[in-house]
C-alpha cells in the first residue's frame, strides 16, 4: 500500500514571535535583512587564517564581535564562537518575543538546535594541542565544549529553560529538522515556547578540506544558478527563532511575526555526495510542507531557495521546483541568499527562514545575488534587484544538502493571512 500523507487535522497554529541572528553582516536581524535586500555581498577575502595554498581564498566570515557588549558578566568570554554566536542570537530573539515579561513556566520552554559541523572548531583545538603538546596540556573544559549539545545546553543554562533540550546534526537541512520537531512538540502540548535555531562555522581545516575536494570556487565567487558557476564559497553564523502556539502568543499579547503553516522533511535515498537529478528528496519535503499547511503551489508568492553555486545542487533544486510548481515554476519569484552569504551549512536554513519571515512582513524579498550569467533557459523566475518589491502573503523556505541526503521545507504565512 502506497503511503499518502494528508493535510494535518490539527488546528493548532505555530507562530514566530522572535528572531535573532549573528551573520557575516554582523550582529542582528536588521543588518542581515537590510543588506541582503540591497543585494550586498558578505563574501570577502579571508584574512584571519592562511589560505595561500587554496584555490578559493574568500569566505563569508562573521566579523569580530566585542563580547563585553553582549555579555558584561563575562560568562561566555572564553566560550567557543558557536556558543557565543548562538547566545547572542537567542538574546535578540527572546527580547523581541517579550521574554522579560512573559510568565511561562521554565519547564515548558525548550531549546532545539541543529548543526552540520557541530563543534568542529573545538575538536580541532583539541587535536592541535594533542599533536603539539601532550594530553595533559589540553584544558579539561575543551572536551565538554566539543559535544554537539554544548551550545543548546549553554542556552538552557543561561536562561534557566528546563524543557526539552535537543541538539541534532542532520546535514545542511538540520534547521528544518529541528523546526519540524519543535512544531510537533508544541502541537502535542509538551511545551509553551521553544527556541529553535542553527549554527555552523568554518575553520582553516574546513576551508582546506572543501578546497582539496574541489567543492569551492576557483574564481572566489558564489554564483547560484549561474552558467559560469564553479563551486561555492563558505559562510557561517547562527540564527534562532522563538516558536509558540498562536493561542499562547495571543494570550500574553505578543506580536506575531509569521506563522509556520507547515514543515516537511525528507531524504533523497539516492547516493553519497550527489543529489538525485530530479531532486526527489526536496520534492517530497516541499509537498509534505504544503499538505500540512493545506495550500497549493499556486498559493506561494516567493521561494527562498537553497542553490549554492554547485552544479549538482542547483540543477537538482531547479528540477524539484519544476516538478512541484509545474508551469508556475517560470513565474513564481525565486532567489538564493548564498550568492551573498556563502554556503553556511545548517545556519543557512535559519538565514533563509528569517529572510522569508522578513518577506511576508515587509513585502520585499532579497534579490538573487552573485550571478551575472543566469541560465538562459527560463527555467525559473529569478528575482533581480529592480523586481523585488511585491506583496508576499506566503513564502516557501527550503533546504537541500549539497552532498545529497536530507531536504527540508517550511511554508511561512504572513500574520495578516492567519484566519
Amino acid at each position: 500500500m502506497k503511503y499518502q500523507e494528508t493535510a494535518s487535522p490539527e488546528k493548532t497554529r505555530i507562530v514566530v514571535t522572535g528572531m535573532g541572528m549573528v551573520s557575516p553582516y554582523g550582529v542582528g536581524v536588521a543588518p542581515f535583512l537590510e543588506s541582503t535586500r540591497r543585494g550586498e555581498s558578505a563574501i570577502r577575502p579571508i584574512d584571519d587564517f592562511d589560505v595561500s595554498d587554496c584555490r578559493c581564498q574568500t569566505g563569508a566570515r562573521v566579523p569580530a564581535i566585542d563580547m563585553q557588549q553582549f555579555d558584561p558578566s563575562g560568562t561566555f568570554r572564553r566560550a567557543p564562537r558557536a556558543t557565543q554566536y548562538a547566545v547572542i542570537a537567542t538574546d535578540e530573539a527572546l527580547k523581541q518575543a517579550g521574554h522579560e515579561t512573559w510568565s511561562l513556566a521554565s519547564e515548558r520552554i525548550g531549546v532545539f538546535l541543529g548543526t552540520y559541523r557541530g563543534m568542529s572548531e573545538v575538536s580541532e583545538q583539541i587535536w592541535s594541542k594533542l599533536i603539539d603538546a601532550e594530553p595533559r596540556f589540553v584544558p579539561a573544559l575543551l572536551f565538554q565544549e566539543s559535544v554537539t549539545n554544548a551550545v543548546a545546553s549553554a542556552i538552557s543554562i543561561r536562561w534557566g529553560f528546563r524543557g526539552t533540550n535537543y541538539a541534532i546534526s542532520a546535514g545542511n537541512s538540520s534547521g528544518f529538522q529541528v523546526l519540524h520537531l519543535a512544531a510537533e512538540e508544541l502541537r502535542e502540548g509538551r511545551a509553551d515556547a521553544i527556541v529553535v535555531g542553527t549554527f555552523d562555522l568554518f575553520t582553516e581545516a574546513n576551508q582546506h578540506d572543501m578546497d582539496d575536494l574541489g567543492m569551492l570556487s576557483a574564481t572566489n565567487s558564489s554564483r547560484p544558478y549561474d552558467s559560469l558557476r564553479d563551486g561555492f564559497v563558505m559562510g557561517e553564523g547562527a540564527a534562532v527563532v522563538v516558536l509558540e502556539t498562536e493561542a499562547s502568543a495571543l494570550a500574553r499579547g505578543a506580536t506575531i511575526l509569521a506563522e509556520i503553516a507547515g514543515v516537511g522533511i525528507a531524504h533523497d535515498a539516492y547516493g553519497f555526495a550527489r543529489n538525485h537529478p530530479e531532486g526527489r528528496g526536496l520534492v517530497s519535503a516541499v509537498r509534505s510542507a504544503m499538505r500540512r499547511a493545506n495550500v497549493e503551489a499556486s498559493d506561494v508568492d516567493y521561494i527562498g531557495a537553497a542553490a549554492n553555486s554547485t552544479m549538482s545542487l542547483d540543477t537538482a533544486e531547479t528540477a524539484a521546483i519544476q516538478v512541484v510548481f509545474g508551469d508556475a515554476a517560470r513565474t513564481v519569484p525565486v532567489s538564493s541568499l548564498k550568492g551573498m552569504t556563502g554556503e553556511a551549512m545548517a545556519a543557512s536554513d535559519m538565514f533563509n527562514l528569517i529572510s522569508c519571515i522578513g518577506a511576508v512582513t515587509a513585502g520585499q524579498v532579497p534579490p538573487h545575488g552573485g550571478s551575472d550569467e543566469l541560465t538562459a533557459d527560463g527555467a525559473l523566475n529569478y528575482v533581480r534587484l529592480d523586481t523585488q518589491d511585491f506583496p508576499v502573503g506566503m513564502a516557501l523556505a527550503h533546504s537541500y544538502s549539497y552532498f545529497g541526503g536530507n531536504a527540508g521545507a517550511a511554508i511561512v504565512r504572513a500574520p495578516a493571512a492567519i484566519a
